[in-house]
């Protein structure tokens, strides 16, 4: 006899959570993109908000995979 499989409930707080992360370090990503064009001219101050930038990125990304994978069921 087929049963059909049965999707875990997933609690409205861990996407909502997931959602609020997401959006804090995609905003954190576009400050430091500005402060990196800002200070252009200081190679040292470039990339370490070029490194801050990536960091933040790469974050909102992975929480943007989580609230997307948990919300897509």
């Amino acid at each position: 006899m087929y049963q059909p499989q049965q999707i875990p409930y997933v609690q409205p707080s861990i996407i909502q959570s997931a959602q609020q992360n997401y959006l804090h370090h995609a905003a954190l990503a576009d400050h430091y993109e500005r402060q990196r064009m800002i200070n252009a001219s200081n190679s040292i101050e470039y990339y370490r908000y070029a490194e801050l930038q990536y960091f933040h990125k790469s974050r909102a990304f992975f929480f943007k995979g989580q609230f997307s994978a948990i919300d897509g069921q």
